[in-house]
């Protein structure tokens, strides 16, 4: 399957939060309460959550995988604390090395901003995925979704090594 991986520009807003959800929704339902399924990729999708996005108020650097012109993979890196914020592949992409690719694109994308680590909140779903990446696990934890209710998640780090 050929795909290609480039930045995110404003106009993919609307399919980069389709992706977030499709992904949530087909892979993570299995490990998730429909409550934290419900916050984590609430339906349907908002204008307002389309122009957070495009505000990018955490100054994410984020890339998309397109396949046959539609996204079907994205990620995210935030430099200022050394985060690999998010990968999610769309379920009818997933395992064919779109997140690999998208993981492989953040990862130089922290090497150039010089960050030497990266640290990820996993959901339960994507230990396996960033285990098999080279993360290893810190600890178990919470991820605090909005409204404040937990999201159990594992916390996961990297070191990152020059190529």
């Amino acid at each position: 399957m050929d795909f290609t991986v480039r930045e995110m520009r404003d106009q993919d807003a609307g399919a980069f939060l389709e992706v977030h959800h499709a992904a949530v929704r087909g892979l993570a339902a299995k490990d998730y309460s429909s409550e934290i399924i419900e916050l984590w990729a609430t339906l349907p999708i908002s204008r307002d959550s389309i122009e957070r996005v495009i505000a990018n108020p955490d100054d994410e650097v984020r890339f998309v995988a397109e396949c046959e012109n539609k996204i079907v993979g994205i990620s995210c890196l935030v430099t200022a604390n050394n985060e690999l914020r998010a990968c999610y592949v769309a379920p009818e992409y997933a395992r064919l090395g779109i997140g690999r690719a998208l993981i492989s694109e953040v990862e130089a994308a922290a090497r150039e901003f010089g960050l030497s680590c990266l640290q990820a909140d996993s959901s339960l779903t994507a230990e396996p995925f960033y285990r098999s990446l080279g993360y290893r696990v810190r600890k178990r934890g919470v991820h605090w979704l909005r409204k404040g209710v937990p999201m159990p998640c594992v916390k996961m780090e990297k070191l990152l090594t020059a190529i």
